[in-house]
């Protein structure tokens, strides 16, 4: 049986994000609903372990995460967890499921604050047991206290492995290695200096990694991993001077059985494409990013506001403040009500919190050229079993685009809808055409963007 709620904005997304966007619009005595996927509020930054015994249960960001989710819905905010949201349209209307079965939306105004999902790169063996991303495997630490695996692999690059490391250390797990592309952690430094806010938590980063005195490798890659039933051994190439990969130099990491490889995050964007909104390019904050008006978060789509790291990979803190500032903008369009005044000192702290993001992803952009190491037989889209080899055909058909490669290879259309292969295949596209990541675009998503039961569609449409 259906179920259907009617408010005047509804926020898809519990993280920092959404929750502030929440709390400020029921602050104005709206009625305001929050959907998101997770069975607890958080995110993926304020992450909520199952259980109340976890090792993870006292950390700060974990009462962070408590605080704000208890402030929302002391402000009127009503949560629906669980519950994913496959549809979206004008008007509006959210069509989403959730254990119990259909859930419909309608609401005057939307708040898209979904953040971000692992930025990937294909290379072979990535399909093997034990192979994943480090988001998944922090949330598998944090969550039910499972570890990836008995000897890790991380690598990739980003601050974000920082983070990853510790919580795999603190569940009791064993890293063989923490691999970061950029050559070292220097140029970040100056960063840091005009930034003093930022030192306590750098070093609260830092501090279980060097105490349990992890092997540090810098200026290297994954290019190949293998193994039988799951992942034995990574491959490693060094990074030349313009940054592309030295096969010549490789060397092999053996006896693990879990690897994690990952370049930051990406924006989710699905939600504020469906609704047609305008995104640009900006591979930097993560890749494709919904366009926003800085001041009040709203999109070129009337009624649709978004925030967080779905309008640019830039963290925690500036996720909160946009939050609120388009809680309070979509709050003021519908009462018409000015709130120019109470956004504009938190446009001045969104500013200068951002400026530390752009400095920080500009010191850890993905090193060019992995996917053209890519073999012909490397899987690529994993929904679809696309290979390399048939992506290249098709450029070489003159397909020089995501869409024109989808739509004759079929890369991008399985239930993933790109998430998993979408930054691969647009690297890869790139790379063997010589067109920039923009001119290549992006997997534009269709309904529903999750797999949903038919049951669950027949039941949305009584």
């Amino acid at each position: 049986m259906r179920r259907r709620y009617t408010c005047d904005i509804v926020v898809v997304g519990a993280g920092p994000a959404g929750l502030s966007a929440a709390q400020a619009a029921a602050e104005k005595d709206l009625d305001v609903v929050v959907v998101d996927a997770n069975s607890h509020p958080g995110g993926q930054y304020y992450m909520q372990p199952l259980s109340a015994g976890s090792a993870f249960s006292r950390s700060a960001q974990v009462r962070r995460g408590k605080i704000q989710a208890r402030s929302a819905r002391a402000a009127g905010v009503t949560m629906l967890l669980a519950t994913e949201v496959w549809g979206a349209f004008p008007g509006f209307v959210l069509h989403a499921q959730d254990p119990d079965g259909a859930v419909c939306i309608e609401s005057k105004a939307v708040i898209v604050a979904t953040g971000a999902h692992d930025r990937v790169q294909a290379f072979p063996g990535w399909t093997l047991p034990g192979v994943m991303t480090p988001g998944a495997a922090q949330r598998l630490a944090k969550t039910s206290g499972v570890l990836p695996g008995r000897r890790t692999v991380l690598a990739g690059s980003g601050p974000f492995l920082l983070p990853v490391a510790g919580a795999i250390l603190k569940a009791g797990g064993r890293l063989v290695e923490v691999v970061e592309a950029q050559s070292s952690f220097l140029p970040t430094l100056p960063l840091l200096a005009i930034h003093p806010d930022k030192w306590p938590e750098t070093l609260r980063l830092l501090f279980p990694i060097l105490a349990a005195r992890i092997r540090f490798r810098f200026g290297e890659v994954v290019v190949a991993a293998s193994g039988e039933e799951r992942v034995r051994e990574v491959e490693l190439a060094p990074l030349d001077a313009d940054g592309q990969p030295d096969l010549a130099g490789r060397r092999i990491v053996s006896d693990i059985d879990s690897l994690l490889v990952g370049f930051g995050f990406q924006p989710q964007t699905e939600l504020t494409a469906v609704l047609g909104c305008r995104h640009h390019f900006d591979e930097e904050a993560g890749g494709w990013c919904c366009t926003v008006e800085s001041d009040c978060g709203a999109t070129d789509t009337s009624g649709v506001f978004a925030a967080g790291e779905v309008c640019g990979v830039s963290g925690a803190v500036p996720a909160v403040l946009s939050g609120r500032i388009a809680g309070l903008a979509a709050a003021g369009q519908i009462l018409e009500e000015e709130t120019v005044f109470e956004r504009r000192t938190l446009s001045r702290r969104l500013q200068r919190a951002r400026r530390f993001a752009r400095g920080l992803n500009h010191r850890f952009t993905p090193p060019p050229g992995l996917a053209g190491l890519l073999p012909d037989e490397t899987v690529v889209c994993r929904c679809e079993d696309v290979t390399a080899g048939e992506i290249r055909k098709e450029i070489t058909g003159g397909m020089d685009t995501v869409h024109g490669v989808k739509l004759w290879t079929r890369a991008g259309m399985g239930p993933c809808q790109a998430r998993i292969c979408g930054w691969s295949l647009a690297r890869l596209i790139a790379e063997e055409t010589g067109n920039s990541m923009k001119e290549t675009g992006f997997s534009r998503p269709r309904m529903p963007l999750r797999p949903v039961p038919l049951n669950i569609v027949r039941d949305s449409s009584l």
